[in-house]
């Protein structure tokens, strides 16, 4: 077996599924369509989700996927993130406000998805319009966070509906698109395309 070859299955799928729960059970709280106690769910969908998108992280960058790779490890310290805040919360073990730290945060993860949006158009159109609505949710929601004023959580809140769509898209299409070997589900064109130019020491 070559050291390129893939030893495992991509693992993305079910990264983004996990994360798509774990937005499921956000977007009612935060656009109080529920009771906001009921938040504390996401302690359990926090640490599976976590767990879950830790391994899909490792076995991506295993084999050699750098972009989605390194982003599922991202979106895994989210998930450890929220995981314990909401239990630590629960437990009332925090005194006093997170916001500043929560937007702070947010903002620097948001900034990171908008960085990386553009590597997204090459790809094809769901995966590119769930990294715009994922930069929506991250950065209106540190503003939020940062500044408390109401309509950025409400843009950050109406997002998760759009982001949830678009990764039901493209996992959807990813794999019953490999299982049936052609294009069942039309997952639209790519963005931008690459142009040659010098190679790069960096793996793709």
């Amino acid at each position: 077996m070559s050291e390129h070859e893939h030893v495992f299955a991509t693992p993305g799928p079910a990264g983004l599924m996990v994360l798509a729960f774990y937005l499921g059970c956000l977007w009612p709280v935060a656009t109080h369509m529920v009771p906001h106690d009921l938040i504390v769910i996401l302690v359990p969908l926090g640490l599976a989700g976590a767990i879950v998108q830790t391994l899909a992280g490792v076995i991506e960058l295993r084999n050699g996927a750098i972009l989605p790779g390194n982003i599922m490890m991202a979106f895994s310290a989210f998930m450890w993130y929220g995981f314990g805040e909401h239990l630590l919360n629960a437990l009332g073990l925090i005194k006093g406000s997170t916001a500043g730290v929560d937007g702070v945060v947010f903002m620097i993860m948001g900034l990171f998805m908008v960085g990386f949006t553009p590597c997204f158009f090459l790809k094809n159109t769901a995966a590119t319009l769930f990294m715009i609505a994922t930069d929506v949710f991250f950065v209106d929601a540190a503003l939020f966070f940062l500044t408390g004023t109401p309509i950025f959580w409400t843009i950050a809140g109406w997002s998760l509906p759009f982001v949830i769509g678009f990764i039901m898209w493209q996992v959807i299409g990813d794999i019953v698109n490999t299982m049936y070997g052609r294009i069942i589900v039309p997952m639209g064109p790519p963005w931008a395309a690459r142009k040659p130019g010098p190679a790069s020491t960096i793996a793709k």
